[in-house]
Formats: structure tokens, C-alpha cells, sequence
């Protein structure tokens, strides 16, 4: 097991990194029309899947899903998946 800077914990198995992290976000939007400002409290959940095909942490690839939840009135839930290349810098 390990944990990164953030806080984050995870487990290394060779050429694949899985970690997850949860964290709060407060939005804060004007809204289009009235003008008005309005505050949110959300929460997200995420996990994080880092795949280096050589094992030498030299070039690989990432998938994170996340799943957003709205404190506010409706509470409004999204859910989403990023990807990407990762370059190991030494």
C-alpha cells in the first residue's frame, strides 16, 4: 500500500496502480438570466487505474471513473470517466 500527497491510498502490482480518493468541491455560480449567485456543496468519488505496459514507469496510461453527488436542493449526480497518457519523469 502507499499514499500519495494527497492523501490518497492505493496499491502497486507491478505494471498497474489502482488508487481512490474522495474529496468535497463548493461551486459557486452566477446565474444566467437573474444574475444571482448560488452556493453548492458536492461531493466525488474517484478512482484511479495507472497501466505501465514496460514496468519501468517510462510511458503508460490512466482511467479514472468518478461519481459526483450535489448537497443542494435536487441533488443532482453525474457520474463520468477521464483517460490519458502518462510520462514518468525521473
Amino acid at each position: 500500500m502507499f499514499s500519495d500527497e494527497n492523501g490518497r491510498a492505493g496499491r502497486e502490482t507491478g505494471w498497474v496502480e489502482i488508487s481512490a480518493g474522495l474529496t468535497s468541491t463548493l461551486y459557486i455560480l452566477k446565474q444566467s438570466g437573474t444574475g444571482r449567485w448560488t452556493n453548492t456543496l458536492a461531493g466525488e468519488v474517484a478512482g484511479d487505474f495507472m497501466f505501465w505496459p514496460t514496468g519501468k514507469h517510462r510511458f503508460g496510461w490512466y482511467l479514472e471513473p468518478a461519481f459526483d453527488y450535489s448537497f443542494a436542493r435536487g441533488h443532482e449526480k453525474s457520474i463520468g470517466i477521464s483517460f490519458g497518457l502518462l510520462i514518468g519523469l525521473r
